[in-house]
């Protein structure tokens, strides 16, 4: 497989703002630069906006070719058009559409993102990323098929170009989806239950049957940059950080991490505590050197890994954009 020479990865959408971060140019081998104070109080530019989502923005080059790919689509499409024009950023440029999985912070803008596209643009997902599910909650509330508005047969046509694939799908030279990623890190991953009546996540499975959702559908996405190492983008990790990690380190036989980014579900109600701690440990000895929790990775991830991997981790903000391997 071909890599890339270079990526730019944009926030288009993520859980915090912080116009007073500063740009990072070379300090800790971080390039970022920020959306921050002064754009924030430049009467020209229009400010942008949180929401609990995440969309990622990636450009990567090879020679003069570039593959521009938008991984997942934020929580609303009200905040997602926003920040896009915000960012200055235009949807003619865009060459793909990953959706991470099928919860609704994630493929949530999706549809009136389509609306305002110019052309015909291929959407990659899982097929399982469309069976209904259910949330029932520790008090008894129920959010019935919540991800009702995900529907194949409607992104499918008009803009849409839908690939429903479990493998991994190369984008570009350099870029490419994990597909299903397998389960082999001890404590990562969700805890099945046979009894559907407690609280939790459950999926009707394509043969009818009421399961623990297991979130199989979840893909990461992997841009090689051969000897500066691999960049990894996780959605928001139900399948484990360092699962993903290991299944971009397997399909590409590259071995160096040079950054992690995305949501890493340590912040979710249910992840164990310990997780935290783990998964730090597992990043050190990985020897990752960018580390950006996003989205679901919640403050004790924030404060692990800026007090444990003080020269790794780097803050996410909307507007920050990443620079790796140039």
């Amino acid at each position: 497989m071909w890599r890339a020479d270079d990526v730019e990865i944009l926030i288009l959408v993520e859980n915090q703002i912080d116009m007073l971060l500063p740009d990072l140019e070379g300090d800790g081998g971080h390039c970022v630069s920020r959306t921050g104070l002064i754009h924030h109080f430049d009467p020209k530019e229009i400010p942008v906006q949180a929401e609990n989502g995440i969309s990622l923005l990636v450009t990567a080059r090879r020679g003069r070719h570039q593959m521009r790919v938008m991984f997942d689509v934020g929580m609303t499409g009200r905040v997602m058009l926003h920040n896009l024009e915000a960012l200055h950023q235009d949807l003619d440029s865009i060459d793909h559409i990953v959706i991470s999985h099928g919860h609704p912070d994630h493929y949530g803008g999706i549809l009136p993102v389509l609306e305002e596209f110019p052309r015909a643009v291929p959407i990659a997902s899982h097929p399982d990323a469309f069976l209904p599910r259910y949330a029932v909650m520790g008090d008894g509330r129920v959010a019935p098929f919540y991800n009702e508005g995900f529907q194949a047969d409607r992104l499918d046509g008009g803009p849409g170009r839908l690939v429903m694939t479990k493998d991994p799908l190369e984008l570009a030279s350099g870029v490419l989806t994990t597909g299903e990623i397998p389960r082999n890190t001890s404590f990562e991953g969700p805890v099945v239950s046979e009894d559907t009546r407690k609280p939790g996540l459950y999926q009707v499975a394509s043969d009818g049957q009421l399961r623990t959702d297991e979130v199989w559908d979840e893909q990461g996405l992997v841009i090689d940059l051969g000897d500066e190492g691999l960049v990894v983008l996780t959605g928001c990790a139900h399948a484990g950080v360092v699962n993903t990690i290991h299944r971009a380190q397997e399909l590409t036989g590259n071995q160096r991490i040079r950054a992690v980014m995305g949501g890493f579900h340590l912040g979710f109600p249910t992840t164990p505590v310990e997780n935290v701690d783990k998964t730090l440990e597992a990043l050190r000895d990985l020897e990752v050197q960018t580390v950006v929790p996003m989205h679901c990775s919640g403050l004790r991830a924030h404060t692990a890994f800026s007090t444990g991997m003080e020269d790794n981790y780097v803050q996410p903000a909307v507007g920050s954009n990443f620079i790796f391997g140039a």
